[in-house]
């Protein structure tokens, strides 16, 4: 029920910020600053990777420590919170490079941005793929699936304790709730530069259309066959 109380929010949200931007003149168009954004983001991915290469650094220099008692539980809490840091960096970097990537392809930038833009992407891919594994530097004393495992997410949740899944059933269950209210966002917005430019969205619209749909389908129907 919370979940479609916040979807009609989102509706009555768009459908009236659609109305109220509707005189807005979006003609003046994304190029003229693309190169600026296209660096801007290049910048913002380089500063993630360096956090993210500084913060595994830290954490395997932690977890080589002989610590008991109080100093060994801060170590943990530390570890935990920084290694839930670095995942969303990761995931941020990931995003943003695909983005940039995206602008310096469709925007015409300089080759030299181009090859920037895609190094980070590559680069982005190959922390996404290393970053996993330093779960096991988190939890030394527990038997972790390795990230190259095929089924790697389900042995992960096997191996979690009833406390963790709990935890990161809020935490999924929080995250449909705001992509469904995203997503219809998103479509609102499609739908609102679509009209203030005349430069149609349809393919958007119907990819995200298509996206809500199956994954409120796979959730619903998840839970009804349990």
């Amino acid at each position: 029920m919370r979940m479609i109380i916040w979807t009609l929010i989102g509706a009555v949200v768009g459908f009236f910020g659609m109305y109220a931007a509707l005189s807005i003149d979006f003609k003046a168009g994304f190029p003229p600053v693309a190169l600026e954004v296209n660096i801007v983001l290049v910048a913002i991915t380089l500063l993630l990777f360096v956090f993210i290469a500084v913060s595994a650094t830290q954490m395997k220099k932690k977890a080589d420590l002989t610590l008991t008692g109080v100093d060994e539980d801060e170590r943990d809490v530390w570890q935990y919170k920084r290694f839930s840091d670095l995942n969303l960096c990761n995931t941020v970097a990931l995003i943003v490079s695909i983005v940039a990537t995206g602008i310096s392809i469709i925007t015409d930038q300089p080759t030299w941005l181009l090859m920037t833009s895609g190094g980070t992407l590559v680069l982005s891919i190959m922390f996404s793929m290393r970053v996993p594994g330093l779960m096991k530097t988190v939890y030394p004393d527990r038997e972790l699936p390795s990230s190259s495992e095929k089924n790697f997410a389900n042995k992960l949740l096997a191996a979690s304790d009833e406390g963790e899944r709990f935890v990161m059933l809020q935490g999924y269950y929080k995250t449909f709730n705001t992509m469904n209210l995203s997503l219809i966002i998103a479509l609102m917005l499609f739908i609102l530069y679509s009209v203030g430019t005349g430069d149609s969205q349809l393919f958007s619209i119907f990819i995200v259309g298509l996206i809500l749909i199956l994954t409120n389908a796979q959730y619903l129907l998840t839970i009804r066959n349990k």
